[in-house]
């Protein structure tokens, strides 16, 4: 039944997904062609698939009731959430998918074509620009699949507008007071804890089997934050009344 709420949820998305694509793309070679590099495109693509599929596939369950028509359905809520995960998955690696062939394409008519300048050099092709792409596409993978697995479970739990109204502070409280309340606090005076391991890391990831292993580390946390999510967004969902 997982498989019948993921191909409910496929095809609500289908059209705006289309929609997505063309203007990911316009948007991520502007940004690509401002930062004179094709590895902003992959990045872009996948953080923005993945974050507007969650908040996307959301706003569709409070129109014309379709979240309480759904429940009708021979579907349970375990098939809903699962089957929703499911789907922001699949086009955050849609948008990961197109992103990479964009940037090759944009590589590839920028070589052939010889542009003239720093864009043109910035946009050459250069095989050990594979392994970085690789490295950025992967970490800004786990940047959306982090945004995902906060706002899905609010979604599920309070609805799109309720939730779509406290998300602002959500964020702020997560990501950003933390960050003021470090930089401000004095606890960093002394430097950053685990810099150390963080300058290896980065040390690690110049070699080959550094930049493999990194992208599986990343994946996996990936993969890690959207279980934990999805485990949350069930419960919730099981509690809530409609």
């Amino acid at each position: 039944m997982m498989r019948r709420a993921y191909a409910i949820e496929m095809t609500i998305f289908r059209d705006y997904a289309r929609q997505l694509v063309g203007l990911g793309l316009l948007v991520s070679l502007c940004i690509g062609a401002g930062m004179q590099t094709p590895l902003a495109m992959p990045a872009t693509l996948t953080c923005m698939f993945f974050m507007m599929s969650a908040m996307g596939l959301a706003a569709y369950d409070q129109l014309n009731h379709w979240e309480l028509f759904r429940l009708t359905l021979p579907l349970s809520r375990r098939d809903v959430v699962l089957g929703r995960y499911a789907a922001i998955v699949t086009f955050g690696l849609l948008g990961m998918a197109v992103g990479v062939a964009g940037a090759l394409a944009a590589t590839g008519v920028a070589t052939a074509a010889g542009l003239p300048g720093e864009l043109g050099e910035a946009f050459s092709f250069d095989p050990g620009m594979l392994g970085v792409m690789a490295v950025t596409t992967c970490f800004t993978l786990l940047i959306g699949s982090v945004v995902a697995s906060v706002v899905t479970p609010l979604y599920f739990r309070l609805g799109q507008t309720r939730a779509t109204q406290i998300l602002p502070t959500v964020i702020v409280l997560l990501f950003v007071v933390p960050v003021a309340f470090l930089g401000n606090s004095g606890m960093l005076d002394g430097g950053v804890p685990g810099m150390g391991l963080v300058s290896t890391a980065l040390e690690a990831l110049d070699t080959p089997a550094g930049m493999a292993a990194g992208c599986a580390v990343l994946v996996a946390l990936s993969a890690v934050a959207l279980a934990v999510s999805a485990a949350v967004s069930l419960r919730l969902y099981e509690r809530r009344e409609l």
